[in-house]
């Protein structure tokens, strides 16, 4: 018995559920790039996503844990391991407070929010995407993130033990947090929610959805949003990635079936047979050009899993 079989065995009497074999991850990508995994796994319960990642972890069989899939560029390889779907939903309230599952949908958790008259959340209209994936990268939008907003994370590690960390831990940063380099799994996320006025936050949210409506690519474009980070200029304030690339030319180019969206030069859109080495290549040249126009080195949001990538 290989590698492979023995992880199978171990992992459907320890962890039980449906665990499928070479499942394609173009389909889990808002991207439609990606080869077929090893293994693939949905977690729809937070015991699930324990077993999951403890069972991986203690076989030292490699793994990645995925939400929502819409900032993620998959190899064409596909990947070397068992990929884990996070589909643990569900929100709870107390005073002044929400907490939210990790595989919670933003859409859902702010129609959930302003359902109940809350506000403060009103800048994730339009951001897609899970709660776990927005705390990793601190999502946000028109001057605010999600991490001003955390009060604590219940995070899971490789070896199984939880712990839990506050907003000051967890080190964020524009676009940023320390769980990229930790490789922690969030499991749960305690956000300050209050009461406000639901006409107001209604109006803020049709104002925010207009607005990318505006110049972002059509709702089922296949891209991964803004694929790269606002820089700093010297004076320390951010400056439109989009902009730069724009001055530097790159409206209308093109690589494979990659290409630069029309409406905005910071979206790489998979025209229908876009390679993940299209994708990568294409945006090379991007940085190539903004670096010798402006000196400035753009920095990728959208991330890139090798087939060789893990966790552990």
């Amino acid at each position: 018995m290989d590698r492979r079989e023995e992880f199978r065995a171990t992992f459907l009497e320890t962890a039980g559920g449906p665990l499928r074999e070479g499942v394609g991850l173009a389909q889990f990508s808002n991207f439609r790039i990606g080869g077929p995994a090893d293994f693939f796994f949905e977690a729809r319960a937070e015991e699930d996503l324990r077993r999951a990642v403890a069972v991986a972890a203690r076989e030292k069989f490699p793994f990645y844990v995925i939400g929502g899939g819409f900032n993620i560029l998959f190899d064409d390889e596909g990947y070397r391991g068992l990929m884990i779907r996070n589909r643990a939903e569900g929100i709870q309230y107390g005073e002044g407070r929400l907490s939210a599952l990790s595989g919670t949908s933003l859409f859902l958790l702010l129609q959930d929010v302003l359902d109940r008259g809350l506000a403060g959340l009103e800048f994730l209209a339009g951001i897609p995407g899970t709660v776990g994936g927005a705390v990793c990268g601190n999502a946000g939008a028109f001057g605010q993130s999600i991490g001003e907003l955390l009060e604590e994370a219940v995070l899971l590690a490789p070896n199984g033990g939880e712990r839990v960390l506050g907003r000051e831990d967890l080190g964020f940063g524009y676009r940023r947090s320390f769980l990229q380099r930790d490789r922690a799994v969030v499991l749960r996320a305690v956000l300050r929610a209050s009461p406000g006025d639901p006409k107001a936050s209604d109006n803020t949210v049709k104002d925010y959805l207009e607005k990318r409506r505006a110049k972002h690519p059509p709702w089922g474009t296949a891209c991964a949003g803004s694929f790269f980070k606002n820089p700093c200029a010297p004076g320390g304030e951010r400056v439109a990635a989009g902009r730069l690339l724009e001055q530097a030319g790159a409206r209308g180019m093109t690589v494979g079936g990659a290409a630069v969206y029309e409406g905005h030069c910071n979206f790489i859109i998979n025209t229908g047979r876009a390679r993940s080495g299209d994708v990568l290549l294409l945006a090379r040249k991007l940085k190539e050009r903004v670096f010798a126009m402006s000196g400035v080195r753009l920095e990728e949001e959208v991330v890139y899993l090798p087939a060789t990538a893990s966790m552990l």
